[in-house]
């Protein structure tokens, strides 16, 4: 019991000499004054891409008071700039064109396991347990080079789902209900740099 008593109290004194300090963002993005943001893309069909940059924007602008430009997908964007591949020459027609010093840009690649099927006249759909990988990067759009990238991987149980030969569609009327934990699990994760900490500081 002494041995308990003691342990408690080293615990306690332990923790009366600390404190929770505030431990900002890695990458501080107000610099960038405005940035873009391209949709991103999906290899699944339905709107999931669309979906996925709306979680992306929320977790970046969640620690950080930013201004963000929604320029629609790659093929609107270029387009609007009168070019068909996005490489340097496209990112400095975009900074031109918004004003923009940076671009966000990312993919959503999703792959199937473990699917429970209902079948239909000409369809199945299903909820299904997939594995998700979300990549993003952060262009300068004056030199096309990459000044920011990171992705996150994570696998979860979606409903709304339906197959169509070797490919997927996200139809779910709730989108937020049949994969929100995803989308938001993976924005969580792959933006960890743009959001601030605490961590125990000890005397």
């Amino acid at each position: 019991m002494t041995s308990i008593l003691l342990a408690v109290c080293a615990v306690f004194l332990a923790l009366a000499g600390c404190a929770r300090v505030y431990v900002p963002p890695a990458i501080d993005l107000k610099p960038q004054e405005v940035i873009g943001i391209i949709e991103f893309k999906s290899d699944a069909k339905g709107d999931l891409g669309g979906f996925v940059t709306q979680k992306f924007i929320q977790s970046i602008t969640q620690d950080q008071d930013l201004r963000i430009v929604e320029l629609g997908d790659e093929k609107a964007v270029l387009e609007a700039v009168g070019l068909t591949h996005l490489g340097p020459d496209a990112f400095e027609a975009i900074g031109d064109k918004y004003d923009l010093s940076t671009v966000f840009t990312g993919k959503l690649d999703v792959t199937e396991a473990t699917p429970s099927c209902a079948f239909g006249p000409g369809y199945a759909s299903f909820e299904a347990k997939v594995n998700a990988r979300l990549s993003a990067r952060l262009v300068e759009t004056a030199t096309g080079a990459t000044v920011w990238n990171n992705s996150a991987r994570d696998e979860r149980t979606v409903a709304g789902v339906e197959k169509f030969g070797h490919g997927f569609s996200f139809n779910a009327e709730d989108p937020e209900k049949a994969y929100g934990d995803l989308a938001r699990s993976l924005c969580r994760r792959i933006t960890h740099d743009f959001r601030h900490t605490y961590r125990n500081k000890c005397l």
